[in-house]
């Protein structure tokens, strides 16, 4: 880290979309992200060509499957890991509902309680092992010891053969974070069944061992006793999400083709959650469009796809298509709704989710409460957004985030380090890296040089946080913004491995502002380099020059724009009109039609000339 110095500084809604149903219980503990389905499961395997049922080669029929893509190195051993429901520090949406539990949506790891507090106690002589596994996950109190516990009895009584039992019994070690004793259950198993299969392979997918789920799939298929169902390939697909192994994604659905599966919801969302998270947005709409009977889960995949890909306005426009086609949205479409009306300022419409959620008692779901305070605050109702946060019942660090970033970012920079000391007394909440994205952004717009200094220096050494290139930019904005460019030069100087076009662009505009042509130049130089295609660089570069009186200088920067093709790229601002947003560039031809806003528009200006005002052209 480089320190700073801390020399003185100068310078009741309701709802159209279904019925109401009573808010939801919630636990102390932050809970787990929300899931748009559970974990698939099943026992029976679906019919499949008789051509799949024997291991002919890929040659020998044309409804063969295709060859599996070759099998990637092995990776090395993991160290063991605590898995814990730590939450996101991005408020942004959950990950793309899919099929399977992903690391993250895991609850928290039980652990031994003392014997004056524990709830739970071994089996008796009188109970059976398998009510300890009659569910596919544990109770959240149970203590670990249980699972070895209730697997000895299995074998004292003759049950460790019991496709039941063996199957929870591998679900469970997945649970307690010890694949390897879930793989010694399942390679114990005399005669697997499809059942067996994907329970391992959502055993590996729950600790991450996305590369074993893939491998898992290969050894199934060369072994061809067992032939994949549905279930098989959601859980594959899952795995291939989070691995970005689009070759085995792609795979998987020509062999769902050549199997004669048809794309229902539970595969087809799978594809979607892959391809998009995979940057294919063309293949995972494709997919969608194919799912025979689509389900709120197959909805979810693809808008949350749009919202995590910047295509908000596409996101938007399916949601509408999905409450036309009489589907009922669930907590994870609010979250990426939310998200994409956050995004293009679409109030009027998150406002309407906003009311269906506190009809159904979301409040109460953490992403949900987070989505609607990011989205209240990214489109300027800050005083909507302190009141949802207040009304949230579970809070975590994602929650205190959006508000405190909200503030900041809208110029409430000593309200937003007041909620960031509330956050510190908070038990069980430390802030994390966008928490000091938050807290200096308050210190650039409230002017607290002393205080942004004292914050950055303490990231490592209080808060064990390395700091990243936007903490960096936070303090080139700081002391930029307070004049002080050559310790910002100095700054920057330092770190010439994390220098990036933001940071150089708020020193440049600092340095128009102050009119400091002898640091500019050299910025000048180093951000172009930077960025040879960005208008504004040139722009604000020829106005640098111009306001020192250096006009040819100002000209000459009008050439290299010419030479490399560079045009200025115009303003554009935004307005929701009857829940559609417009969005308007700057340009003398009237834009969607709308005369009468062009109208107005011209009767302010014209007052504001009556008025006396004066347009700053120096900033323009």
């Amino acid at each position: 880290m480089i320190p700073i110095s801390s020399s003185p500084a100068t310078a009741s809604a309701s709802s159209s979309y279904g019925p109401t149903s009573p808010p939801s219980s919630c636990r102390n503990a932050a809970p787990s992200p929300p899931s748009s389905n559970s974990t698939p499961t099943s026992s029976t395997t679906p019919t499949v060509p008789p051509s799949l049922t024997t291991t002919s080669s890929p040659s020998s029929s044309p409804s063969s499957p295709p060859p599996l893509p070759p099998l990637q190195p092995t990776p090395p051993a993991l160290p063991p890991t605590t898995l814990s429901c730590s939450s996101h520090p991005n408020p942004a949406p959950p990950t793309s509902p899919t099929t399977s539990a992903s690391a993250s949506s895991l609850p928290p790891v039980p652990t031994p309680r003392s014997a004056s507090s524990s709830k739970w106690s071994a089996p008796t002589s009188a109970q059976t092992p398998t009510r300890f596994l009659s569910s596919s996950s544990p109770p959240p109190d149970a203590p670990r010891h249980l699972s070895p516990v209730a697997h000895a009895l299995l074998e004292k009584i003759d049950l460790n053969s019991h496709d039941h039992t063996v199957h929870s019994l591998i679900t469970i070690y997945s649970y307690l974070d010890d694949p390897g004793a879930a793989r010694k259950v399942f390679n114990g198993i005399p005669s697997r069944d499809v059942v067996s299969w994907n329970a391992m392979m959502k055993a590996y997918g729950r600790v991450g061992m996305n590369g074993e789920v893939g491998r898992m799939l290969r050894d199934m298929v060369k072994d061809g006793a067992v032939v994949p169902n549905a279930v098989t390939l959601a859980v594959v697909l899952a795995a291939c999400r989070d691995e970005g192994d689009l070759v085995l994604g792609r795979w998987v659905e020509e062999w769902s083709k050549s199997a004669g599966m048809e794309t229902d919801s539970l595969v087809g969302s799978a594809l979607v959650g892959m391809y998009e998270k995979c940057g294919e947005i063309a293949e995972a709409r494709r997919v969608f469009d194919s799912i025979i009977d689509k389900d709120v889960v197959a909805w979810n995949a693809m808008i949350t796809g749009y919202a995590q890909n910047g295509m908000s306005n596409e996101a938007i426009s399916l949601f509408h298509n999905m409450k036309k086609a009489g589907v009922c949205p669930d907590k994870i479409t609010l979250a990426g709704v939310l998200s994409a009306c956050s995004a293009v300022g679409a109030l009027e419409l998150g406002s309407e989710l906003d009311g269906y959620a506190s009809c159904r008692g979301l409040y109460n779901n953490v992403y949900v409460g987070t989505a609607l305070v990011d989205m209240y605050a990214k489109c300027g109702d800050l005083d909507k957004a302190i009141e949802v946060f207040r009304k949230m019942r579970c809070k975590n660090v994602a929650s205190w985030n959006a508000l405190i970033c909200g503030l900041a970012f809208n110029g409430q920079g000593d309200e937003a380090i007041q909620h960031f000391e509330l956050m510190r007394n908070e038990d069980g909440l430390k802030p994390d890296d966008i928490t000091f994205i938050g807290v200096l952004s308050a210190c650039v717009h409230a002017g607290l040089v002393k205080d942004g200094k004292r914050w950055f220096n303490s990231l490592t050494s209080e808060f064990q946080i390395i700091p990243k290139i936007e903490h960096y930019s936070c303090m080139v904005d700081l002391l930029a913004r307070s004049g002080h460019l050559e310790e910002v030069w100095d700054f920057i100087e330092k770190i010439p491995d994390k220098v990036d076009a933001v940071m150089l662009g708020a020193l440049l505009a600092a340095c128009r502002k102050c009119k400091n042509v002898e640091i500019g130049e050299r910025v000048i130089n180093r951000i172009i380099q930077l960025e040879p295609t960005n208008s504004w660089n040139y722009v604000v570069s020829s106005k640098i020059y111009a306001s020192s009186g250096r006009l040819d200088d100002s000209a000459k920067m009008r050439g290299p724009m010419r030479e490399r093709g560079v045009n200025k790229t115009p303003g554009c601002s935004w307005v929701e009109i009857s829940g559609k947003v417009l969005e308007f560039y700057a340009g003398d031809e009237p834009q969607h039609g709308a005369d009468d806003m062009y109208q107005v528009l011209d009767l302010l200006v014209d007052e504001m000339r009556l008025e006396g005002y004066v347009p700053n052209l120096d900033v323009v």
